[in-house]
């Protein structure tokens, strides 16, 4: 994640409630997709769907085990996505150097 473009894409992978959820329950570990269907009470089609939004943005790993897919937090993009959140919202004289216009 090098620039807001790329920042933006991994936020409208986590605009989504279900895939909050699936986030929050992975951060408690590996978990399979009967896991997840079981903890949030949906089909397993509409995990898969929403495991498909979260690896396409790379948030999540998918581990074969066997016939069993886990799936587990991608730590390094997680913490990428918590420093580029802290750095667009913090105040930095190098980045906020420009001319602004008189707004009168």
């Amino acid at each position: 994640m090098d620039n807001i473009a790329d920042i933006a894409e991994v936020l409208k992978a986590l605009a989504d409630n279900t895939r909050l959820e699936i986030i929050n329950l992975l951060s408690c570990g590996k978990m399979c997709v009967c896991d997840l269907v079981e903890e949030l009470d949906l089909s397993q089609p509409n995990i898969s769907h929403h495991l498909k939004i979260l690896k396409n943005a790379n948030l999540i790993i998918a581990t074969k085990r066997g016939r069993w897919v886990d799936y587990q937090l991608n730590q390094e993009v997680v913490e990428q996505l918590q420093n580029n959140l802290k750095y667009i919202t913090t105040y930095d004289a190098q980045k906020c150097d420009f001319e602004r216009s008189t707004c009168e």
